[in-house]
């Protein structure tokens, strides 16, 4: 089995980025919801081996934030401009060649997360069920493939597997926000 997983960046600061999209920071609401996300992970013992993220201002600090919170501090990540701008199908072609990580995790934004769940499970039996989905910041949709390489990966082979919305997850009382 492999695991696809996919987070929408943290909520970010719409008034501070002097007009550039690139360099908008996340907020504090934005940071929040990934520290319950995180938590959430890290209580439910989910593992990723390998993380790809945009290099957006908003990601990085996404992925630092999801990083301390979930103690996964020394877990292999890769900066990649595909998931800022762009084609989805040459960042396919990049899982494709992944050979020792059996779970990806992809921080990115939308609309890229929709195209890869309608990608993957737009035609199955899932389809109905993804398509009520709402990919909010910080939120993780997770996509399995019953398959043992990436180059395999297909709708044909593609399940839903969990959705975790920030929203719907309680936060840990000992972790605030400053």
């Amino acid at each position: 089995m492999l695991f696809l997983s996919f987070m929408r960046h943290a909520d970010s600061e719409c008034i501070n980025h002097n007009g550039i999209d690139f360099k908008r920071p996340i907020s504090k609401r934005g940071q929040k919801k990934t520290i319950v996300v995180s938590e959430f992970v890290k209580k439910n013992k989910i593992k990723y081996d390998l993380i790809f993220f945009s290099p957006t201002e908003r990601t990085k600090q996404t992925l630092n934030c999801f990083l301390k919170y979930t103690g996964y501090e020394n877990l292999n990540t890769i900066e990649d401009k595909i998931l800022y701008d762009g084609n989805a199908n040459n960042f396919l072609l990049k899982i494709s060649q992944v050979k020792k990580f059996k779970r990806i995790l992809l921080i990115t934004h939308e609309p890229l997360i929709s195209y890869f769940i309608d990608f993957f499970l737009g035609k199955t039996e899932y389809s109905k069920k993804t398509k009520s989905i709402k990919i909010i910041t910080s939120s993780i949709t997770t996509i399995k493939f019953d398959v043992k390489n990436w180059n395999q990966i297909t709708d044909r082979n593609a399940e839903f597997h969990q959705f975790l919305d920030p929203d719907l997850l309680p936060l840990e009382k000992n972790n605030k926000v400053n």
